[in-house]
């Protein structure tokens, strides 16, 4: 709706801190997102993106990141939805953030 969207990309290092957010709609996220790193402090690991509409961002994996076990993208929208994605089993994700949800591509 032209106006900036907080999406963030978290990591799971371990099965205890994914069962903890595998299930979690977006909004469960953002609204508990303390709370869960606090209780799994080794287990998380967030970067944190604010996107205006009309531009990209550019993440390349770090050797941390590819030590989690998973990874999922979470995007704020102010919508009824899940906005969540599962995006550690695609070699390559471009997220395209819509007026009230987001897709995935994926590349070679």
């Amino acid at each position: 709706m032209d106006s900036p969207v907080a999406v963030d990309l978290v990591f799971a290092l371990d099965a205890d801190a994914l069962s903890g957010v595998a299930n979690l709609s977006a909004g469960q996220w953002f609204r508990d997102k303390g709370q869960l790193l606090l209780a799994y402090p080794t287990g998380l690991k967030v970067r944190s993106f604010e996107l205006v509409p009309r531009r990209s961002v550019a993440y390349d994996l770090t050797a941390a990141d590819e030590k989690g076990i998973a990874s999922l993208v979470f995007a704020n929208y102010p919508t009824p939805g899940t906005h969540r994605a599962r995006v550690d089993r695609l070699k390559s994700v471009n997220l395209r953030l819509g007026r009230n949800a987001f897709t995935i591509e994926t590349g070679p």
